[in-house]
Formats: structure tokens, sequence, C-alpha cells
């Protein structure tokens, strides 16, 4: 006699499957329409579907839609929580991101960092959001090709804010590729990013972070 157990198991394993993918596959509001359709369609005419059963089914399937988007909400702040506790160990840190910017506050300022092409007498000019100059710095660089932090000492009274700051090279050519460097001072979710604080509203997008420092 032939044993019909590997058919049994066969059939076992393949409508585990289809369980298994149908509970994957949420239905739409259109198959759920179809389906209903069919049902209208398909109805014995000598002893139609109770009306009522049609909207017990709509009803059930709006508290599916509606548990499925709860879900989905849920996933997205546990997901948000996350990105916001891995990021916490950026606090207090220096980081380095593509920019032009130094953000002030309560008299300290973050920094500017660019690579001289040479050696020479360079300046920084300061400029505020109306882009009125506000100081101008002289940097005496040393050596070419090596990194160079222009730590700005705002003067006294000078605001809070975002201010702009332009190399000039010894011909008076801006420097191009400066970078903005400063400690993280709090970190926050702006539309599902993690930003970094730097401090006198100037923020950087922790995707944007090129190096990261003591």
């Amino acid at each position: 006699m032939l044993s019909t157990t590997p058919q049994t198991t066969a059939a076992a394993s393949s409508a585990n499957s289809s369980v298994s993918q149908a509970s994957v596959a949420m239905p739409t509001a259109q198959d759920f329409l179809q389906i209903l359709l069919a049902e209208v369609k398909n109805q014995d005419p000598t002893s139609p579907t109770d009306p009522t059963q049609y909207i017990t089914e709509m009803t059930g399937f709006s508290q599916l839609q509606q548990l499925s988007e709860i879900n989905s909400e849920l996933s997205n702040m546990l997901r948000s929580n996350n990105s916001l506790q891995s990021s916490a160990a950026f606090i207090g840190r220096q980081v380095t991101a593509q920019g032009s910017s130094i953000g002030v506050a309560q008299g300290n300022a973050s920094s500017i960092v660019f690579t001289p092409a040479a050696a020479g007498d360079y300046q920084a000019v300061i400029t505020d959001s109306a882009g009125r100059q506000v100081d101008s710095v002289k940097l005496t660089v040393t050596a070419a090709g090596v990194p160079f932090t222009f730590s700005w000492e705002p003067p006294s009274g000078t605001a809070d804010g975002i201010y702009t700051v332009t190399v000039l090279a010894p011909g008076g050519t801006p420097v191009s590729g400066l970078n903005e460097r400063g400690a993280v001072k709090s970190i926050q979710l702006v539309n599902g990013a993690v930003v970094l604080n730097l401090g006198g509203g100037l923020t950087v997008p922790i995707s944007a972070v090129s190096a990261v420092g003591a």
C-alpha cells in the first residue's frame, strides 16, 4: 500500500503558504468592492442576501483598514524613536558637514573648516542674514593642503543667530569647499529625518555629516 503522507504534507505546506501570503497581502478598497459586486451578481435570485449582511461586511472592512493604518503609524513612531535614541550619542560631539554658516548663541560660535591651496594671509568675511558685513578676520595660513579651522569670536553685542562666512584667498578669490563644524547641542526629528542642532539655530541633517570628533 502506498502511503499518502507525503501528499498530505505537501498539501498542508501549500495551504500554509497560501495563508501566509494572504496575511501579508492586505486587500484594498477596490478588491473589496469587486468581491462585493461578485456576491451581488452571483446571489440566488430566489433567496437574495440580506442587505444588512453587506453593511456588516463593509463595516468590518472599514475597521480592518483603520487597524492597518493605526499599526502603520505605530511602526513609524517606533522607527522614529529608535532613530532618535541611536542619534543621542552625537550630543556633545563635534560634527562636520558641508556648508558656510556659523551659529552664534550667547557669544559662542560654531566653526568653519577649509583646506587652503597655498600658505598666506586669508580673510574671513562674516555677514548677517540681511547680507550686511558684521566682521572681517585675518587668517594666517602656514601650510597648504592642511585643513584650517576658523573659530570666530563674535564682537560684543553680536546677536544670536546664523551668519554666513566667505573665506578669501590671498588673491581675493573666494575659497570653495567650506565645511561647518560644531558641537551638537540637541537632536530633533524633522519630517522623519534626524537633525542635529549646533547652536544659534544652525542645524545639520545627520545624513549630511561627513566627520564626527570627540
